[in-house]
């Protein structure tokens, strides 16, 4: 019996790119194995829905998840790893960013037994200049953060065995961040490396506000650094302040001036005081947001309708 290959793919507004995707994708798929293409609409408002029951009519391969309305990329890798078979699983976007071409790749290094193949990233033309240097800071934080479980230039282009699969379907995370929950069972990952493609057709559906959520996701999500650093820096700010006002105080004592003199110091100090505050008050907000939202236990998704599933 065959063994069987699933490809995900998470669409928001795709409609022009998934059909000739999806025949991309087929061709790249070795003959050796079975293949099944899980397309999930995310809520799309175009003609996305439409195209996915077309091509499922005619391949009973070609499979789909219709969302209710939108649910986000990593509820949509969710569904699809929730309905896959496959004894390995590939997670791509469905623009032509991440290049078909890498899939014999992706299984061939499956098949020499790597159970987490990640695509990285060795270029990024597609994309402003104060993108990818906001992209470069992200990552760099995120790694710093998770000890390395998030890795630079590594993105949701993947393929992962049916046994990390599993792990993920097993999870209970509400804020689901994939491509640092994968790293974290994989027994042995390793890297292929990758130009971006160009995108065929429309404009990229992620905007700055969905990056910047997915940043704080990453950054909160696989440690309590941030939280950490708060008392580490409270620490040092103490000192540094006590020392200050201790030096302020023998120098008054000595040349018989007030203390501290001058009250834009004190205004700047206090400044510098309340926003450290604020700033951390911030990040404790976002870790309590994360626990108020695990104990709702809601839905992860909503399906509108499924197609040859």
């Amino acid at each position: 019996m065959k063994k069987i290959i699933s490809v995900i793919l998470p669409c928001f507004n795709e409609a022009k790119n998934i059909s000739p995707l999806v025949a991309e994708i087929i061709k790249k798929i070795p003959s050796r194995y079975e293949y099944e293409i899980i397309c999930i609409d995310d809520g799309s408002f175009d003609q996305t829905k439409n195209e996915i029951e077309k091509l499922s009519m005619h391949n009973k391969d070609i499979k789909g998840i219709l969302f209710y309305s939108r649910f986000g990329h990593q509820q949509a890798l969710r569904a699809g790893i929730d309905y896959s078979k496959g004894d390995a699983v590939i997670m791509m976007d469905a623009d032509f960013q991440h290049p078909p071409k890498l899939i014999p790749e992706f299984i061939g290094k499956w098949e020499k037994g790597y159970d987490l193949v990640r695509a990285k990233k060795i270029q990024n033309k597609g994309v402003g200049i104060f993108r990818n240097i906001g992209n470069k800071i992200a990552y760099r934080l995120w790694s710093i953060v998770s000890n390395g479980v998030i890795i630079p230039g590594v993105s949701d282009f993947r393929l992962i065995s049916r046994e990390i699969a599993n792990y993920v379907k097993q999870s209970h995370e509400e804020n689901l961040f994939v491509r640092g929950i994968v790293n974290l069972v994989a027994k042995k990952p390793c890297n292929i490396f990758y130009k971006i493609g160009k995108r065929k057709y429309g404009k990229s559906s992620y905007s700055n506000g969905d990056l910047l959520e997915l940043f704080i996701n990453g950054f909160i999500s696989f440690s309590t650094k941030p939280l950490r650093t708060a008392f580490v820096l409270g620490i040092i700010l103490f000192a540094f302040t006590g020392l200050f006002l201790f030096v302020d105080l023998v120098q008054a004592l000595i040349m018989g001036r007030k203390i501290i003199e001058g009250w834009l110091t004190t205004i700047y100090l206090t400044f510098l005081a309340n926003s450290l505050i604020l700033i951390y008050l911030g990040v404790l907000g976002e870790y309590m947001g994360v626990i108020f939202r695990e104990t709702k236990k809601r839905p992860y998704y909503f399906i509108d309708k499924t197609i040859n599933l």
